[in-house]
């Protein structure tokens, strides 16, 4: 499970960079240049591997970067500043699970079963007791966050459910399907454009850089979007794709789930932000009813 875990712990260090990278450039040139440097770094690596990316399937990928990597991480960008990260973690990481099952059963027409719609019931207590911590600053700014932090898990739930289809059109086939580096490259590729036509519109008013933080640091910006973009969604979206090829995937998303408890320590030595109390239990609460539910 060493790949499962690498996802975890890239996950939850691209979301502490992006909240980094984000005080410098703005959320959504923050995102957009992670995925730069991702789609370059996997793109020549796929290549000069001579990996095949786009297998029977692909499209499932594509899709699910769209989602995913789309629409999913502009809601978790846009959420970070509003919530923080422990919290914007707990909501996509955690939720995206009950979200991305009832979608499978969605495709395949059939229903959770009682003990799945209980585990799912957790993990709702465990975001519960999260988001009852006292609410700093705004409350409508807190509310707009917690509701891109639900966009952002639909679209990591739909981005994950890309994978198994895509398996499934690769079995139908007699074809392996690409390894998690291949697959990775696909999801970019559905994923950057989303994010490019977003920011098009976005600055047609302010302008493109209206959010930089002058004056710039380029040497901790850069920092910062180079450790984004290679630990979120080149490393940790590799990692995550070749686990799910590797293992059953109840497992792999079992162990997927520390990302937010992790996040949690990582902002704590990064930030000084020492998490309340209700964040560590509302994140406990909540991991535990994700290991029950892809367990069962």
């Amino acid at each position: 499970m060493e790949y499962a875990l690498g996802a975890a712990f890239f996950y939850a260090w691209s979301v502490t960079c992006a909240r980094r990278s984000s005080a410098h450039h703005g959320p959504d040139l923050a995102n957009l240049g992670r995925l730069l440097v991702a789609l370059v770094a996997v793109g020549l690596f796929v290549a000069l591997s001579d990996r095949h990316p786009f297998s029977p399937g692909w499209g499932w990928l594509l899709l699910g970067g769209i989602l995913g990597l789309g629409v999913g991480d502009i809601a978790l960008f846009h959420a970070l500043p509003r919530i923080g990260v422990g919290l914007t973690m707990l909501l996509t990481q955690c939720l995206a699970a009950p979200i991305a099952l009832l979608l499978e059963y969605e495709a395949l027409g059939l229903s959770p079963s009682g003990v799945q719609m209980l585990s799912a019931l957790v993990i709702l207590i465990g975001v519960g007791v999260a988001l009852g911590e006292p609410a700093e600053g705004d409350p409508a700014d807190r509310r707009a966050g917690v509701a891109l932090g639900l966009l952002s898990a639909f679209g990591q739930a739909c981005g994950a459910v890309g994978t198994p289809m895509a398996a499934d059109a690769c079995a139908r086939a007699n074809e392996t399907m690409p390894d998690g580096f291949a697959q990775g490259f696909v999801r970019l590729l559905g994923g950057v454009p989303v994010v490019i036509l977003f920011i098009l519109w976005t600055a047609r008013r302010g302008g493109l850089f209206a959010r930089v933080r002058r004056p710039y640091d380029w040497r901790a910006a850069s920092g910062w979007m180079l450790m984004n973009g290679i630990a979120g969604p080149a490393l940790g979206v590799a990692c995550y794709q070749w686990a799910l090829t590797q293992h059953d995937a109840a497992l792999v998303l079992s162990v997927v789930a520390l990302t937010p408890l992790i996040g949690l320590l990582m902002q704590w030595a990064v930030e000084g932000v020492r998490p309340s109390w209700r964040l560590w239990l509302g994140g406990a609460i909540a991991i535990v009813g994700v290991v029950l539910l892809r367990r069962l």
